[in-house]
């Protein structure tokens, strides 16, 4: 029997909510592994959605997962537009009200998981885009 997060040729029997999911855990235990504090997934506010929200130290980490085989089309890192990045401030920006949270630093991270039938790698992108004030 195959880990559960493991074996690749499950990947195509799932659905692209379940290697939505799949790509967000291994997102997960790699940003530990680099001593970042996942504290939620999937937070979701009327229309706004970030993936995953972390600390790393005293920065509040704001991130977005990406998976994608491997040469097909566009790129995790090509989806996150000017457009996608502007919903994730501003997702940052409700998150950080809601909570009462007066974050000093924060940072945006992309995560792109790529894969095809026998590997996978994972490209992260720390401090992707900046938050320009307004």
């Amino acid at each position: 029997m195959a880990r559960k997060y493991g074996l690749l040729p499950l990947l195509w029997r799932m659905t692209a909510t379940e290697r939505g999911r799949w790509g967000e855990t291994l997102a997960v235990i790699h940003l530990e592994k680099q001593n970042t504090r996942i504290l939620s997934r999937n937070w979701r506010w009327k229309r706004f959605e970030i993936d995953l929200i972390g600390r790393s130290g005293s920065t509040w980490v704001f991130i977005e997962v990406k998976v994608r085989k491997w040469g097909m089309g566009q790129q995790g890192v090509e989806a996150v537009d000017s457009r996608k990045q502007e919903r994730i401030i501003q997702a940052a920006h409700h998150f950080l009200r809601i909570h009462d949270i007066d974050a000093h630093r924060i940072r945006f991270d992309i995560v792109c998981i790529e894969y095809n039938r026998h590997a996978r790698r994972i490209n992260h992108i720390s401090d992707a885009f900046i938050c320009l004030p307004s």
